[in-house]
């Protein structure tokens, strides 16, 4: 809701997490060498990789070196805390540990038996446990006096409502650079100046022709052969413990699983009424799920989804629904989390009937029998691929292949485009491949397909020639000009209109745009300036917008508020109160950061762990 404050993220809600960790490094050997038994050091807080390591784990997904600076961070806290004299009383540590279940009795009174049996798993004396708790509370306490120093009035949150959450009534002039390119002049010097200029712009990447062959277990497949008795016995096989399976057909209408209510309940009248017309007429139902059902996959033939079994690998509420059903009924809307169906059972099939299943078997079997035979297809590629490195006659004649060999040329930056998984990329651009022209070793393309490639041409990257070129940089010329002229109308016509210049200009019809229409319509840039444009003295305000594809002017003519202020205030203070404690915190870190001294030790952040 509150867009232009949420996207301070308050270091807190880290250094919070990080809190709750211990990290234990004791018994290092008081004859190391100086800085061998940590990563840096801030003050006298060292952080080893041992516990970079713990805190890693217990923050999984986040990358290391985030948690490395967030192990950072909360060492310069830890001695900021000691500077400020924030300090826990010995009594009230001996408190918190009686306080703590983990070493309550099962009458919930404190035994020492459980808390010397934690220190012994821990390898810890009390004294060590001491002194963690001690560290960690003064944290705490200083995360708390920064957060509770941080007060929002209701008059600031409300504030802070108008102006993101107002409805504007506006205008807009969009000054299109196509509209000034045709009075832009263009002669070989501009256009040799720019090139020289965007050289960058015209580098042709490093690129090279492929042949490849391809190995894949449907191919071999297809050269499987199986039995009447094969595919007779695995039908009895699986019909043994086969369980009933339904013919289903849907209409499908979704809602957002974050629908309000409103939505939700738009959607479902909807529903209700191609419910109303399935009643009707229940033989239009796949003309209906053709013409309503918003499930792409079913609708084109008529709602319909298979033979599905009851196994949970529907929705609950839906399988449950369609399987209490008979042949040919239809039901009620079922809502499920996904939206609201009408569901019809087509068919009813208690046990699998061997002519209907007896082509899914067959190519099931092949299948199986191919996957057998992958491997050593594998490997006689390979070897025939090596055994000939200059060519791929030889490995595609072994095993029956044929070599395709693409027109166009691949770069890098293509290949990941279009789907090319890094693997096969690293081999193609590899050495052997790119400057020795020897085949590859083969790569997987995915779960059960391989190819073996090697390069036909190799193109080095180089900056296209002006004369080769000379058409795309006049474009790209133009194009510069043009924005740049509009750009500077724009400002003009802005100066014009703040100092109440009359003037004849295009304005698009008045408005009304909602504060939700801002943000999804604008780039953040243009909508920070939107929402300082404010009227006043009965005059409009007029806002330049940068960062659209074209250079906007909007005339805010005047600004609604919400009529429910009221509501939406708790929310405003609490995005306010995230943006205040996270500008605290990076003044209060930049002061540490300044005058704490930080040392570098001598072990290493190692990125694979």
């Amino acid at each position: 809701m509150f867009h232009a404050v949420e996207k301070y993220k308050t270091p807190a809600q880290i250094l919070l997490g990080l809190i709750a960790l211990t990290f234990v490094g004791f018994g290092v050997s008081t004859v190391a060498s100086p800085g061998s038994d940590y990563i840096v050091k801030v003050g006298d807080e060292k952080i080893s990789e041992h516990e970079l390591n713990t805190a890693a784990q217990n923050t999984q997904g986040q990358p290391r070196d985030a948690v490395l600076q967030a192990l950072v961070q909360r060492a310069y806290l830890t001695q900021g805390a000691k500077m400020m004299g924030i300090a826990v009383s010995q009594e009230q540590i001996k408190q918190i540990i009686v306080d703590d279940p983990n070493f309550h009795n099962a009458s919930g009174k404190f035994e020492q038996a459980l808390l010397t049996q934690y220190l012994s798993q821990r390898n810890m004396t009390e004294d060590q446990f001491v002194e963690e708790i001690r560290e960690q509370f003064a944290l705490q306490n200083l995360l708390n006096l920064v957060q509770n120093g941080s007060i929002i009035s209701d008059a600031q949150a409300e504030q802070l409502v108008k102006l993101t959450q107002s409805t504007r009534t506006i205008r807009s002039i969009t000054f299109s650079p196509e509209a000034f390119a045709a009075n832009i002049k263009t002669d070989d010097g501009s256009l040799q100046r720019y090139y020289d200029a965007h050289k960058k712009d015209y580098v042709i990447p490093q690129g090279v022709k492929i042949e490849y062959v391809a190995l894949s277990a449907a191919d071999l497949a297809e050269k499987q052969t199986v039995s009447a008795e094969e595919v007779r016995k695995a039908f009895d096989e699986q019909a043994a413990s086969a369980t009933p399976r339904r013919e289903i057909a849907h209409i499908f209408f979704p809602v957002a699983q974050n629908a309000d209510d409103n939505a939700r309940n738009a959607v479902k009248a909807e529903a209700e009424k191609v419910l109303a017309q399935v009643q009707a007429k229940p033989a239009d139902f796949a003309a209906l799920a053709k013409k309503y059902s918003q499930d792409p996959a079913s609708a084109a033939k008529g709602g319909n989804l298979g033979l599905m079994a009851k196994d949970g690998g529907l929705l609950p509420e839906f399988e449950n629904t369609a399987f209490s059903m008979q042949k040919g009924e239809t039901s009620n809307l079922v809502q499920t989390q996904a939206g609201f169906h009408i569901i019809r059972v087509l068919d009813i099939q208690d046990k699998p009937v061997f002519e209907q299943e007896k082509a899914r078997i067959e190519a099931e079997l092949k299948l199986k029998k191919a996957a057998a035979a992958f491997n050593s297809a594998k490997e006689k590629l390979a070897e025939e691929a090596f055994n000939n490195p200059n060519s791929l006659e030889a490995a595609a004649k072994s095993l029956g292949l044929k070599i395709t060999a693409p027109e166009d040329w691949l770069t890098r930056a293509n290949g990941k485009a279009a789907g090319m998984p890094d693997d096969l990329l690293n081999a193609i651009f590899s050495d052997d491949v790119l400057k020795k022209k020897h085949n590859s070793e083969p790569v997987s393309v995915n779960d059960d397909t391989v190819w073996i490639v090697r390069a036909k041409e190799v193109r080095e990257e180089k900056t296209a020639p002006f004369a080769e070129i000379k058409d795309d940089v006049r474009m790209g010329y133009l194009r510069s000009e043009a924005t740049k002229a509009a750009e500077k109308k724009a400002q003009e016509t802005l100066a014009d209109l703040k100092t109440g210049h009359k003037t004849e200009l295009p304005w698009s019809p008045v408005t009304q745009l909602t504060a939700q229409q801002a943000r999804q319509s604008m780039p953040p840039q243009a909508y920070a300036e939107l929402i300082k444009a404010r009227p006043a003295e009965g005059k409009p305000a007029y806002v330049l917008l940068q960062g659209l594809p074209a250079p906007v002017i909007i005339e805010v003519q005047a600004i609604s508020a919400p009529s429910d202020i009221a509501a939406q205030l708790p929310v405003a203070k609490q995005a306010m109160l995230q943006q205040q404690t996270a500008s605290i915190f990076d003044n209060l870190l930049q002061y540490l950061s300044k005058n704490i001294k930080q040392e570098q030790g001598a072990q290493k952040v190692d990125s694979g762990s």
